[in-house]
């Protein structure tokens, strides 16, 4: 099982990986479709996704080309899934309704690409 942040770190309040942590600890997060159909037809459980980003490391960030993020970045993150295997996913930080969510665009395996 993977630990679960219970109030929101101080660091958090501006933004970055510390917020996306906090975010994905909160469940405030969504999955666009291509995620969705991945999880549903069995490459990995929604549990591998929130252990990989609560345990993992942004790898890299990169401009967010539709610009409808906060801070217009979109994050690489690796880290370990629920079984030590590391796990890939891209997201960005969105803002709804003075809300802040993060949605995660592309997910899966580390060493397999389904795109």
């Amino acid at each position: 099982m993977c630990p679960v942040m219970d109030a929101i770190p101080r660091s958090a309040q501006s933004g970055g990986f510390p917020l996306i942590r906090y975010l994905v600890a909160n469940q405030q997060y969504l999955l666009t479709g291509k995620v969705l159909d991945l999880l549903s037809e069995g490459y990995f459980e929604l549990e591998d996704l929130e252990c990989s980003i609560l345990n993992g490391a942004v790898e890299k960030t990169e401009c967010d080309e539709f610009q409808d993020s906060v801070g217009n970045k979109k994050y690489t993150i690796i880290g370990p899934d629920k079984c030590g295997y590391l796990f890939y996913s891209v997201g960005k930080i969105q803002s709804f309704d003075g809300s802040r969510m993060y949605l995660v665009i592309t997910a899966h395996h580390a060493e397999v690409n389904y795109d």
